[in-house]
């Protein structure tokens, strides 16, 4: 062999070598590879329990590093037809609803300068609050609606109505009177002493700004937050599955059967009938979150700060949950949450308060909530969110 020759034979040993030792480092050694092997077992691990647990389907998206850095469907969305949930699968967002209701009150009583200790019954027109010896000693203002202090009834006892009964109006329901199925709102203690959890605080918020913005409670949302948080999936709609239910994940009860009465439909929407995406909640909170900080324009600075401000308890703003990364009330948490739940769909939405960490985990999975309190399908979520947090060690 001459020289020449085994000089080069040994350069292309050497490069062969050099070559191979970068595929090797472009595998092993780079973050994103090994990122995603990381998010693969921790897919792998959800969906393990979604099947051990018998959950028909789910829809998360997760937030690390200020991003989504993924989202994915689990299951099924309709086991009649095996359509599988996809990200764009739509869910009820349940009581999610209520933070996204009470952006848009703050925001629209600010542009319109109203305070939030105005009382309600001024901003009301074909239906008001019930005066009588609670009212007369204290007036409901708007933020003891959204701090849940208001003392309203619930009114929601068995979730009002299916898919095709008649929906009364908004002021049938809030009066009682058919076809609504609810008793009437009213204050049965004094407004502002307590926090007790209250639906009927929020149904009356809907007509309230319907009055203060001059438009339908649809609109308002779509303006106020929907459009500015680009939740493109999202709708406040009622009608669309109707005729059509293959954007939807269909509602299932305890036993894996069809929920008759569900998807549930209400004149108020203010609450929880939200139809969403994991995705387009997720959007929201880095949204929020990055007001916050002065840097969206989803809303100010100052009035996303009130939101997150510990109001009728050290755990409860007006418009979240504080807790820690497993979505449980703590004060001076480092989280703000809101859970939800609605016939056959359960829900939970968190994120830390600096918009780093975050997850939103949607499933149609449930019994009636207004029937009753035990929902084992809830501990999905909560497994779920320990999975997640504990595989992207959150603080």
């Amino acid at each position: 062999m001459t020289i020449n020759k085994l000089v080069v034979k040994v350069l292309t040993v050497i490069s062969s070598g050099v070559f191979l030792l970068i595929i090797a480092k472009s595998i092993t050694g780079k973050p994103s590879f090994q990122k995603n092997l990381s998010t693969r077992r921790l897919q792998n691990s959800i969906e393990s329990l979604r099947r051990e647990m018998n959950i028909p389907g789910a829809s998360i998206a997760v937030i690390d590093n200020g991003e989504i850095s993924w989202a994915k469907g689990f299951g099924i969305a309709d086991t009649i037809t095996e359509r599988e949930v996809t990200t764009s699968t739509l869910f009820t967002a349940n009581s999610i609803t209520k933070t996204l209701t009470s952006l848009a009150v703050v925001k629209l009583l600010a542009d319109k300068e109203i305070a939030l200790d105005e009382p309600v019954n001024r901003y009301l027109t074909s239906w008001k609050i019930p005066k009588n010896q609670f009212t007369a000693k204290v007036p409901v203002t708007f933020r003891m609606l959204l701090n849940h202090t208001a003392a309203l009834t619930s009114p929601y006892p068995d979730g009002c109505c299916g898919p095709k009964e008649i929906l009364p109006t908004v002021k049938q329901f809030l009066n009682g009177k058919p076809p609504a199925t609810n008793p009437p709102v009213t204050v049965n203690n004094v407004p502002g002493e307590k926090y007790a959890y209250c639906n009927g605080c929020y149904s009356v918020l809907q007509p309230a700004i319907e009055y203060v913005g001059d438009k339908p409670f649809k609109n308002l949302m779509n303006e106020l937050v929907i459009q500015p948080a680009k939740m493109v999936n999202s709708t406040f709609d009622d009608t669309f599955f109707l005729e059509d239910s293959t954007t939807i994940a269909i509602p299932y009860d305890s036993n894996g059967n069809v929920h008759k009465e569900a998807p549930m439909r209400n004149p108020i929407f203010s609450t929880g009938l939200l139809w969403t995406t994991a995705t387009d909640l997720a959007l929201f909170n880095l949204a929020f979150t990055s007001a916050l900080r002065g840097e969206d324009n989803l809303i100010n600075q100052k009035l996303a700060e009130s939101l997150i401000i510990p109001s009728s308890t050290p755990t409860r703003s007006l418009g979240f949950f504080i807790g820690n990364k497993n979505a449980q009330e703590e004060s001076k948490g480092d989280y703000i949450f809101h859970s939800g739940s609605n016939i056959g769909y359960l829900s939970l939405s968190i994120i830390s308060k600096d918009g780093k960490k975050g997850a939103v985990i949607l499933i149609n999975k449930g019994p009636n909530p207004f029937t009753t309190t035990e929902i084992p399908e809830y501990s999905f979520i909560t497994d779920s969110l320990k999975l997640i947090s504990n595989y992207n060690r959150w603080d």
